[in-house]
């Protein structure tokens, strides 16, 4: 199989129904890199209430600059 270049893909599951709806999503993701011709880099991080429980900001930098740096970014519901 020929490997498309490696692709950043930021997942936020945010908090709510969130996390259920981006795991499931994942999963899938995963799914194409397994059986397809896809490698995407999969990286995680807080956003929302989730974020604001742990760092006390609704978005810290480090994810800020992770979603800049990333191919597209998968956002769960935030509440």
């Amino acid at each position: 199989m020929i490997k498309v270049k490696d692709r950043k893909l930021l997942l936020l599951p945010g908090d709510g129904i969130g996390p259920e709806v981006v795991r499931e999503a994942r999963k899938i993701i995963e799914w194409f890199n397994k059986n397809k011709s896809l490698d995407f880099k999969i990286d995680e991080g807080l956003v929302g209430g989730a974020s604001y429980d742990k760092h006390k900001t609704p978005i810290t930098d480090e994810v800020f600059y992770k979603a800049l740096e990333s191919e597209a970014v998968i956002l769960g519901a935030v509440g």
